[in-house]
């Protein structure tokens, strides 16, 4: 949007236009005391896209403080669109017309999408957004879980920049945990966060993800986090077929496609809240899942912007349940404004928030279950 807030008056003068034969009329005339209001301001800006904005907000400071206070209220952006070529508009056009600038992007992915999605997505988001892509057989969005890609249908989810909350993904490789700067800047960052933590100030989620080859390199890395650290409040990821993850700089790109990860770990910490849960394997019909998930809702306190996310075995959905959409329908009846992403895959990582909750395992591996996270601010 362009221009300034002050309307453009007219450059003659009214004794000008009357000897023109012009009309006498003050309705002729533009009053240069008129300015857009900041009520017709955020009326108007809530239309435009995130770049839009920020070119708005550049214009002066009224505008400025409508752009801003326009931005406070647009939280996690979640939607999915089908993919069918290199060059897709429909795609990539949501993807560059984002409404938030995006602190980090989740994209759900078949695993047969050619990886040159990539590089397209790569050229259109900040510098400084962290990208993680998880390539599975089966995504979800809302109540819609797709279990066969009969469409090429691509899930993004993106979290915009929120203040004071840091996001950072790792690319795990070593084994050997006490020789590896990834694990020790992990727990730093933790560490950090625990005196917020205690006054309830601040919360720390760590989702690890891991293909088939990087299986038991993950397996070892969350059980060595959960016994250095008891104040991660949510855990969520799991085994895909494909992963791949980086912060939008051309040489980051560059480094990590010459050697695709195994294994990647994205940490969240700062003013937020997180929760999760585990549905497992003992939770196998409708009833028993919408109880489990009950008593989840009563350990979440809900603030103004959300986002769920679900990491479902391929085991259950209709293998289990024998209809499609159960366990996504049930999550989205308890929490209907909150927006549900997700996938399908072979092993899930997962633990469960609240301190009442006997039922997970104390391993955050887990096999035949579904893995449900809530992440608020606001």
């Amino acid at each position: 949007m362009e221009g300034t807030s002050q309307k453009r008056t007219r450059t003659e003068k009214p004794g000008a236009a009357r000897n023109d034969g012009a009309t006498s009329s003050d309705e002729s005339t533009l009053d240069s005391s008129t300015y857009l209001t900041y009520d017709v301001l955020r009326i108007v800006f809530q239309y435009l896209s995130a770049r839009n904005l920020a070119n708005a907000a550049v214009v002066c400071r009224s505008w400025l403080e409508a752009a801003n206070d326009e931005r406070c209220t647009r939280g996690p952006c979640c939607f999915f669109q089908c993919y069918r070529k290199q060059n897709d508009s429909d795609l990539l056009s949501c993807i560059a017309n984002i409404r938030i600038k995006p602190s980090v992007g989740f994209f759900f992915i078949p695993e047969y999408t050619p990886r040159i999605i990539e590089v397209c997505i790569w050229k259109l988001l900040p510098e400084d957004c962290e990208t993680v892509m998880l390539y599975s057989n089966g995504i979800i969005v809302e109540n819609n879980e797709m279990e066969k890609h009969t469409r090429p249908n691509i899930v993004c989810a993106f979290l915009p920049q929120i203040p004071n909350v840091k996001i950072k993904s790792f690319k795990i490789v070593r084994k050997a945990i006490e020789r590896s700067a990834e694990f020790e800047e992990i727990m730093s960052i933790i560490a950090n966060q625990e005196i917020a933590w205690a006054r309830g100030e601040s919360s720390t989620c760590f989702m690890l993800f891991c293909n088939d080859l990087g299986h038991n390199l993950a397996k070892h890395w969350a059980s060595a986090v959960k016994q250095r650290s008891k104040n991660v409040d949510s855990v969520w990821g799991g085994v895909l077929q494909d992963i791949y993850a980086y912060r939008c700089t051309y040489k980051k790109i560059y480094s990590i496609r010459n050697e695709r990860p195994k294994c990647i770990a994205v940490l969240i910490t700062g003013p937020i809240q997180t929760w999760s849960t585990v549905v497992d394997n003992r939770f196998n019909t409708k009833e028993l899942v919408k109880t489990k998930l009950e008593q989840f809702k009563k350990t979440v306190r809900l603030k103004k912007h959300s986002v769920g996310f679900m990491f479902v075995c391929k085991a259950r959905g209709s293998n289990m349940h024998k209809e499609t959409n159960v366990e996504s329908t049930i999550f989205k009846k308890l929490f209907p404004k909150v927006p549900l992403v997700g996938c399908f895959g072979y092993g899930e990582f997962g633990k469960s928030s609240s301190k009442y909750d006997f039922s997970a395992d104390n391993s955050w591996y887990n096999e035949f279950s579904t893995v449900f996270m809530i992440l608020t601010y606001g």
